[in-house]
């Protein structure tokens, strides 16, 4: 088809457009939303099992602390010290977040659909947050999936679909177990995910702590 030089101007103008809607303003808006979503999680997180009290005096967080998996002695390590590490950590791929009140908050851009924060909180403690969001081409059953990991007897998770949300408290890393008060949020969770997809996850917690150790030099 023969276009006007007015037309083909015009069309250059859409082309140009779309590529900045893409490039800019998609990931702009991806960002917005996670840190939305972030905020919520934390939110809800203090109002279950924040507050003043220390990690020992608090049952849910405290419970089988002497079990715990190594690598979260490893994460404590390289997140007190982040100062000292904070070259290995930006040559890892974790930069600074910024718009959270954490005493610190990282976030490492795994690939298009996930990405990882790494937090230090006044009443939380240490914890990270993996965001997956699922790309069209996967055609899951859920909009995103976040994984809250505080200690291996307290992971949160929260599953999102257009119209709902749930969220279920787990208490070991096996996903074996929850709170009796998420019993229905369970059920209805684990009709969108299964087993293997929060245990695939939360490997992905762990080899990113253990490599981020070595590069640190903790390991």
């Amino acid at each position: 088809m023969n276009y006007t030089e007015k037309e083909k101007k015009g069309l250059k103008k859409v082309e140009s457009m779309n590529r900045f809607f893409d490039k800019v303003l998609m990931p702009a808006i991806g960002v917005l939303i996670i840190i939305a979503l972030i905020s919520f999680i934390v939110s809800g997180l203090k109002e279950k099992f924040g507050g003043d009290s220390s990690d020992g005096d608090n049952p849910a967080l405290s419970q089988h602390s002497q079990e715990e998996p190594k690598v979260f002695a490893l994460r404590s390590a390289v997140l007190e010290d982040y100062e000292k590490y904070s070259d290995e950590f930006a040559a890892y791929g974790y930069q600074k977040a910024g718009g959270y009140s954490q005493e610190l908050a990282l976030c490492k851009t795994v690939d298009e659909e996930l990405m990882i924060f790494q937090f230090i909180d006044d009443s939380m403690g240490k914890f990270t947050i993996l965001c997956y969001t699922p790309s069209e081409s996967v055609g899951s059953e859920y909009k995103s999936l976040s994984m809250t990991v505080s200690s291996s007897s307290l992971i949160n998770v929260t599953v999102k679909t257009d119209s709902d949300s749930y969220t279920v408290t787990f208490t070991s890393v096996e996903f074996s177990s929850h709170s009796k008060d998420d019993s229905a949020q369970y059920d209805k969770m684990m009709k969108l995910i299964s087993n293997d997809d929060l245990m695939a996850l939360y490997e992905i917690f762990e080899t990113d702590i253990i490599n981020l150790a070595e590069t640190c030099g903790v390991l």
